[in-house]
């Protein structure tokens, strides 16, 4: 995805720069910025959608430059202070906003910024770089030292282009990976190189980085106001959160689900901007494009749904590698070969990342039973065990025997090393906001959501500085399991919550025990029709229309996705690489075939992890296959 390049303290990183930015330019129509000093070389490659003025903007006096991604809202009333104080903002975007604040409040600048952005600032008089991001971390920016060298970017790839950069994967990752499905902490699956964390300022000064947090997730536990209260404010915050991300004359759109955050924020945007596109992708006749077209109906929105191909994933598995680092695991990839359509009709596209968890508590259908279990721990080592259980829902079975021996040895203590790592950093006392603590920031970082911005700029409203501020308000109890949710979308929109939740089957204005009820039915169905699959040995299969995709049937019925998935898996490129243990990932891949159990989660991942290792290490593989 495009982002901010660069290097600190190499004389000869002009070409180094090229090749970095290169390796970000997905399309020709990319457009490229750069400076190249004495000891910073930095670069921007951007669709030219937000902020598209060139970059570097400098100050008065050319003693700071600054490298913006992203955009931040509502700061009329900062600039005008500034401008008052004899600050002159002649390009007049948000870039040239932050860096006079900078100039004016130092390192505090970044505490109250409300957006989604990197912002790299250089002062050439010191001999010093700043490093900001959002409190949310929506952006990633990864950074690694090689000698006394220094490289950054918005993807680990641009880092690879420094050749002598000697590449040792981090087995760390690799087991948060298959464990958890997503990398805790500030881990890649490199040695070496480190995401930046939530919120924080980075500083390099004399030839050494330093970081701090400036801002962290702070629950308000002792609050204990009425639900009228948190539903009336969640409502006030929402709606002024939707009108700040109006801004621009851009084309708009929503990723319309048939949840409940997507249809909350559409019901917003249609009383600021006309008209308004909203896309939907999944199976035909699936629950997410039934509801979601009754939403977009009900709304008047310009609708457009795409059904997926069985076969999708083989076409669109290697680019939605490529775009994610890696880190993500390639069975979440269902709209990666649609955003050029979806650049047809919008620049921008709004989607309810984060919503669901933070209004709604960690929970799940299949895991509703350990979060109660978390609501009621009674000491730390109940509550990390539990979490750990958890975690280990979304990641792969039996790591023991897919592995190979040494391997394992090295790697099977090492998920809950990372847990107790990242429960270190948690601030809450309740148990419950410990686990959501965990989720939140650790999971925005391995969502696909970056890759979005490959072809199109994304808005985050879930992610509001002042929104998130009044959820933190909000007791655990009534977030759990959407409680506080289906008051909010019945405050917001009546008329929509009318409407089914694809995950209950029930309106949200239906009573709470209905919903408890239609879960039950949903994740029972969903059991049914994968024992029969099973029993029958695939001579009966229904069709899963529940979610989005049924990859577990997918890869077993479609002849080009299934060679797909066994040309890749059983090669011996991949059976030899010393990981997996191959007598079991060849009777794996030979089970789910035959139907005779279900491993697709298993599949996805090991074919991601491969993906990763060919175009990340496989130097050869990785020049053939971008000829």
């Amino acid at each position: 995805m495009p982002g901010i390049v660069g290097i600190v303290n190499d004389k000869e990183g002009k070409q180094l720069l090229e090749f970095m930015l290169d390796s970000i330019k997905y399309e020709n129509w990319y457009l490229m910025d750069s400076y190249v000093g004495p000891l910073f070389a930095i670069g921007r490659a951007h669709l030219g959608i937000l902020n598209p003025e060139a970059q570097p903007i400098f100050n008065e006096d050319r003693s700071l430059g600054i490298f913006m991604d992203g955009e931040v809202y509502d700061y009329d009333e900062q600039r005008t202070n500034l401008e008052l104080k004899g600050h002159k903002l002649e390009i007049g975007n948000d870039a040239d906003f932050c860096l006079h604040l900078y100039e004016e409040c130092g390192e505090d600048f970044v505490k109250n910024l409300n957006g989604s952005f990197v912002i790299v600032i250089f002062d050439t008089d010191n001999r010093k770089m700043i490093v900001a991001n959002d409190r949310f971390r929506l952006r990633p920016f990864y950074y690694a030292q090689n000698g006394e060298r220094y490289l950054f970017a918005s993807e680990v790839k641009a880092i690879l282009e420094d050749k002598s950069f000697q590449k040792m994967v981090c087995h760390e990752a690799v087991a948060d990976f298959f464990a958890f499905e997503m990398i805790l902490n500030d881990n890649t699956f490199f040695e070496g190189i480190k995401v930046l964390p939530p919120a924080s300022i980075m500083i390099w000064s004399n030839g050494q980085w330093s970081t701090r947090k400036y801002w962290d997730l702070d629950f308000k536990e002792d609050c204990n106001y009425s639900k009228e209260y948190y539903v009336e404010n969640l409502v006030r915050v929402f709606r002024e959160d939707i009108k700040r991300r109006m801004k621009g004359n851009h084309r708009m759109g929503v990723n319309l689900s048939g949840g409940l955050d997507s249809r909350a924020i559409v019901a917003m945007m249609a009383k600021h901007h006309n008209p308004i596109h909203t896309f939907t992708y999944g199976v035909k006749r699936g629950d997410e494009a039934k509801i979601a077209e009754k939403v977009a109906e009900s709304l008047g929105t310009t609708h457009r749904f795409f059904a997926l191909e069985q076969n999708f994933l083989a076409d669109d598995a290697e680019l939605g590698v490529r775009l994610t680092d890696g880190m993500s695991n390639c069975r979440h990839f269902q709209w990666i070969g649609l955003l050029r359509q979806m650049a047809e009709d919008v620049d921008i596209v709004f989607h309810g990342l984060g919503m669901d968890i933070l209004l709604g508590g960690w929970t799940d259908i299949s895991n509703v039973r350990i979060h109660r279990k978390i609501l009621k721990a009674r000491d730390d080592s109940i509550l990390a065990s539990l979490i750990f259980q958890k975690l280990r829902k979304e990641g792969v079975k039996d790591m023991d025997s897919l592995f190979s021996d040494s391997y394992y040895k090295i790697i099977k203590d090492l998920p809950k090393q990372s847990l107790k790592k990242a429960l270190r950093e948690v601030k809450a006392r309740h148990p419950g906001n410990k686990a959501d603590y965990i989720f939140w920031r650790n999971w925005t970082r391995t969502s696909t959501s970056p890759a979005r911005r490959s072809y199109i700029e994304d808005r985050v409203p879930g992610y509001d500085n002042d929104f998130v501020d009044m959820i933190l308000e909000i007791p655990q109890e009534l977030r759990f399991q959407h409680r506080i949710y289906y008051e909010f979308i019945k405050k917001l929109s009546p008329n929509l919550a009318k409407i089914p939740y694809q995950r209950t089957g029930f309106a949200p204005s239906a009573p709470f025990f209905l919903h408890e009820i239609g879960k039950l039915v949903k994740s029972s169905y969903k059991a049914f029709i994968r024992k029969l699959r099973t029993v029958t040995r695939g001579r009966i299969s229904i069709p899963d229309t529940i979610g989005y995709t049924d990859y577990d049937e997918w890869m077993r019925r479609d002849a080009k996705l299934r060679r797909f998935f066994e040309n890749i898996l059983l090669d011996e490129k991949t059976l030899n690489r010393g990981y997996f243990n191959e007598s079991y990932v060849r009777e794996l891949v030979k089970t789910h075939m035959s139907s005779k159990k279900d491993y697709g989660k298993e599949l996805c991942a090991l074919l991601t992890f491969e993906l990763w290792h060919r175009l990340f290490f496989d130097e050869q593989y990785k020049e053939s296959n971008t000829a």
